[in-house]
């Protein structure tokens, strides 16, 4: 029995929000000298292997892996890549519900 109360959502969808949190928390810190620390560095590490089984061929399977000596700045250069690539991927639904989430109106009109 399908419980009709459940959200599906595609992979690449769910890492746009966990990467948009990710980017946020970033923006936040970076320019006040916060340092990120391991757990950050071990959820953009994973993110990053994530789309990269997912994207072949992609400029990300480039990137050297993060770790205690990335620089703040780097880490979130990086988080912002992975996050503009990503979008990239979604389809066009997947875009507009993106979107109408974070508070945007529909690109495609009509609602």
């Amino acid at each position: 029995m399908a419980d009709d109360n459940q959200i599906n959502r595609s992979s690449l969808l769910v890492m746009t929000f966990e990467l948009e949190g990710l980017c946020t928390g970033l923006r936040c810190t970076v320019p006040n000298g916060l340092a990120p620390a391991a757990t950050t560095i071990t959820i953009m590490n994973r993110l990053l292997e994530e789309f990269s089984r997912k994207a072949e061929g992609c400029a990300l399977d480039e990137l050297p892996k993060l770790d205690e000596n990335t620089t703040p700045v780097d880490l979130l250069i990086v988080a912002e890549m992975l996050r503009s690539t990503l979008m990239s991927f979604l389809t066009p639904d997947e875009r507009d519900a993106r979107d109408r989430t974070f508070g945007f109106a529909s690109a495609q009109g009509g609602q």
